[in-house]
């Protein structure tokens, strides 16, 4: 009965969004009031309906009710509460309404908080999103009912992927999947602006703020899937160039892009087709990497939810960029645009040449992901690319973008003079030679082979110059103002929250210039016996058992501590037993300090003999990386702050 009644709402969902299109259409063509009044409300009851399926299938879970497929084969009685949560989106059906629901919730907000100078785009932004909904709800009918029913009604369930029984798990797909769905706003926008036939004086200020919105919500779930990845796998990581990171990776880099694009057009009217077009890519890239994940055409350890339902992605895909990419050749040359001119050396061309490299290592990583699939048509054959490829890549665009914050962020619009003249570029270099030099002794670059040395100090300083260069740009403006810092504070929240914001993707270049040189070990301890990790000593205290929530563990004690024998910190990895599978799995522990992370994993163990064998890591500066994302986090948070933009208006 449940399950019926699930199925009834998202049909139900499904004929309300296709109304909501059909009246949005004919209220342009009649110049209709009441007909866009009610496609208005039409998302508004799509939002609900989906949401009122989705809390269903939540109730079912809680309830155990192993009648419904989907319940019986992600969840069991044993399972912790708080992993209901991921048994909901563990698989595709669940993933694929959760997905659902949040496009219905931003395009419900989109919708519904649209001002009165963005007013004339209302008819053509419910069309779009709408078209984008009804299509995820047919999938939901179809290739992923998440209410089939299962008959008879099964005792126990299969239980949930031991791998997602993380708490990581639990945050992180809502949270990539609230940032690509915001990606659809700018997008339909785009859509709208283009039926229009020019831009609305709101249109920049809004795909601007939901932008901003999405960018910050995809850096926090690329980093959560990138912290499971470190704490569950257990292979010394947090990110390996699997298809799925990469697919999560390229929207992020298009939305960055579009970000410094926009900051161009709302300054000075320039790169509104170009903001157009990568809207389009942006929200095209989203449903790419949907694609990679669901349909199983790249293996990839993130793929926990493959079907057919692939093929259908593909043929939306498609359909997508046919339809955008020859609705802008026709539509977008007649959007008005100021008279260009002579840009030169000035911050709108570091800003343009900031969004080519993010562009650059956009296709760069595409390519990337997407070769097995080029050389198999090509050949017959096919071949992955592995790590090596992106890491030739990447350190060298960062260093670009790297001198583009430092050298763009001394420059102003329509000038080609630095904040200080030219010999500020100077000025920073020396200031940031001693941060370069204390950092490296404190980190240790100078114990890495050569190779890596000459890359890690290279990074390090272009990303301290940069730093500097942030530095007094900010002693520029505040001693221009007498430093009134609260009047400062006040007026200039969105500079100050791209400030932090720059200074964080400076701290995560450093971070993961960190990878170079780590250290792996390999070693087999009874209890009482110790072994060296550049300069830590790691004592096996020895196996024990325990019993937590729905897994038996085994796990080696091991304390840290200096070679003079003062205890440091204790931990424990171990191997874990889950009662609906028959294999082991890894539970890591890990010991941070600032500078590194002593990481251990359990491959081993015998608990009649108190032997374990261990794998551990000396993983440099991982601390910066999640230091850096907070900060990234921090500066969007500000920028959303900011009294110009309090309203998604």
């Amino acid at each position: 009965m449940f399950g019926d009644f699930g199925f009834m709402l998202l049909l139900l969902a499904s004929i309300v969004s296709l109304y909501s299109i059909g009246a949005s259409l004919c209220a342009v063509r009649m110049r209709h009031v009441a007909l866009l009044q009610s496609a208005k409300l039409g998302s508004a009851l799509v939002c609900l309906l989906t949401l009122s399926a989705a809390l269903l299938l939540f109730f079912l879970f809680y309830q155990h009710d192993f009648s419904i497929r989907y319940v019986q084969r992600n969840s069991s009685t044993d399972l912790p509460l708080r992993y209901l949560l991921a048994a909901f989106w563990a698989a595709l059906e669940g993933s694929h309404l959760l997905w659902t629901l949040l496009l219905s919730i931003m395009s419900a907000v989109a919708i519904w908080t649209v001002s009165y100078d963005n007013r004339p785009l209302l008819p053509y932004l419910i069309a779009a999103l709408q078209s984008v909904l009804s299509w995820m709800l047919l999938l939901a009918l179809t290739y992923s009912d998440p209410f089939k029913l299962l008959f008879p009604a099964a005792a126990q369930g299969n239980g949930l992927n031991a791998l997602l029984q993380n708490i990581y798990m639990t945050i992180h797909p809502p949270s990539l999947f609230t940032g690509y769905t915001s990606l659809a706003i700018p997008f339909a926008y785009s859509i709208a602006a283009m039926c229009y036939g020019r831009f609305t004086p709101g249109w920049t200020r809004t795909v601007r703020r939901w932008t901003l919105f999405s960018w910050a919500f995809l850096i926090f779930g690329i980093t959560l899937g990138g912290r499971w990845a470190y704490v569950e796998l257990g292979w010394g990581g947090y990110w390996a160039w699997d298809p799925v990171e990469n697919s999560s990776l390229i929207p992020w880099l298009f939305a960055t892009a579009l970000l410094h694009t926009l900051s161009v057009q709302a300054k000075l009217g320039q790169l509104g087709r170009m903001s157009l077009l990568l809207s389009l890519f942006g929200f095209f890239f989203s449903y790419l990497g949907t694609f990679i994940t669901r349909s199983g055409i790249i293996s990839s350890v993130h793929s926990f939810a493959q079907s057919p339902i692939g093929p259908a992605y593909l043929s939306f895909l498609f359909v997508l960029a046919f339809a955008s990419l020859i609705l802008y050749a026709v539509r977008a040359p007649k959007l008005s645009a100021p008279a260009p001119k002579n840009w030169g050396i000035s911050r709108e061309s570091a800003l343009v040449f900031t969004q080519f490299l993010l562009l650059l290592f956009a296709m760069i990583v595409c390519f990337g992901t997407l070769y097995p699939i080029i050389s198999e048509a090509l050949t017959g054959e096919r071949f992955n690319i592995q790590a090596p490829y992106f890491n030739t890549f990447a350190p060298y665009i960062g260093f670009g973008l790297a001198a583009g914050i430092g050298f763009g962020n001394l420059l102003r619009f329509q000038t080609h003079r630095p904040v200080g003249g030219y010999k500020t570029l100077g000025f920073t270099f020396l200031g940031a030679l001693p941060l370069s030099i204390l950092y490296g002794y404190f980190t240790g670059v100078h114990h890495s082979p050569l190779s890596s040395f000459l890359l890690q100090s290279m990074g390090v300083v272009f990303c301290f110059w940069a730093f500097t260069c942030l530095l007094w740009d900010l002693h520029h403006r505040l001693h221009a103002i007498s430093y009134r810092t609260k009047t400062f504070l006040r007026y200039n929240l969105t500079y100050i929250g791209s400030w932090f914001a720059h200074v964080g993707v400076l701290l995560g270049i450093i971070g993961f210039l960190g990878n170079y040189r780590g250290i792996e070990k390999t070693v087999t301890l009874h209890t009482g016996e110790k072994t060296s990790l550049l300069g830590y000593e790691i004592q096996l205290e020895g196996v024990r058992f325990k019993h937590v929530e729905n897994l038996a563990l085994y796990y080696a004690a091991l304390t840290i501590s200096t070679p003079e024998g003062t205890a440091l910190a204790q931990i424990n990895p171990g191997r874990a037993k889950y009662p609906t599978s028959e294999d082991w799995f890894n539970e890591i522990d890990t010991w941070s300090t600032f500078w590194h992370d002593v990481y251990a994993v359990l491959a081993r163990f015998d608990a009649e003999k108190q032997e374990a064998t261990l794998q551990l890591y000396l993983n440099p500066t991982v601390r910066l990386v999640w230091s850096s994302i907070a900060l990234m986090i921090f500066g969007a948070l500000l920028c959303l702050a900011d009294r110009r933009y309090r309203s998604l208006r």
